[in-house]
């Protein structure tokens, strides 16, 4: 009997963790598709973000601005996750290779979760070495 308790609570567990949602794949979607405003919706209340030499603190508004001002510029065409830690329950970071129209760039993010909300504190937009 407490085997068939633990093989029901084991298939819930398993099934309950792949529903959730995969936020570091969902945000690498929306960096391909350059859509600021979907990303803006995870925003912090302050997001470091750094773009090419620019590097600064800024409230959410701010920073959405800033990022659709840069995919206006160097519009997305593909991306690809090179990197992703999220073992941690309360931090996610990720790192993608963005391909635009004027080239490739590395893009890391920084996520904490802060009452259950995904929330994140840093964007990082360096040109890629090749």
């Amino acid at each position: 009997m407490k085997s068939y308790i633990l093989s029901i609570a084991f298939i819930f567990i398993c099934i309950s963790n792949s529903l959730g949602k995969d936020l570091i794949a969902e945000l690498s979607g929306q960096f391909r598709q350059g859509n600021a405003k979907e990303i803006s919706k995870y925003f912090s209340p302050t997001v470091n973000l750094s773009i090419l030499n620019d590097n600064n603190v800024y409230s959410k508004v701010q920073a959405e601005i800033i990022l659709e001002s840069f995919f206006k510029t160097n519009s997305p065409t593909g991306s690809k996750i090179v990197h992703r830690l999220d073992s941690n329950p309360n931090y996610q970071y990720a790192v993608i290779e963005l391909n635009t129209i004027k080239g490739y760039f590395r893009v890391s993010y920084s996520i904490k979760i802060n009452d259950n909300q995904a929330q994140i504190v840093e964007i990082r937009i360096e040109k890629a070495i090749n």
